[in-house]
């Protein structure tokens, strides 16, 4: 899913964050822990078709660091974007 897509695809109810329940042994030990997925709905581009849901497991800490990378490529390109508007000034004055 591209990120810039997902309050679009989400005010279509077609993705959504979902938490999953721990999974325990028949001993009730905790087998696995709980964890939240983004499900993402699935069509077949042809016919239109649903198909099954793409469920990925997803956290906090794999989202902050893309936002902070996302974050950083935007610092990065507002520093190439003023040097680039000192370069046509400078030429400019040509």
């Amino acid at each position: 899913m591209k990120w810039s897509n997902y309050s679009k695809l989400k005010t279509a109810k077609k993705v959504a964050f979902e938490k999953v329940a721990e999974e325990k042994d028949s001993d009730n030990n905790v087998i696995k822990d709980a964890y939240v997925t983004l499900t993402q709905k699935q069509f077949d581009s042809e016919t239109g078709e649903a198909m099954n849901d793409n469920k990925r497991e997803i956290s906090l800490s794999e989202l902050e660091s893309e936002k902070d990378r996302y974050d950083s490529d935007m610092a990065t390109a507002k520093v190439i974007s003023d040097e680039l508007a000192v370069m046509i000034a400078d030429f400019k004055k040509l």
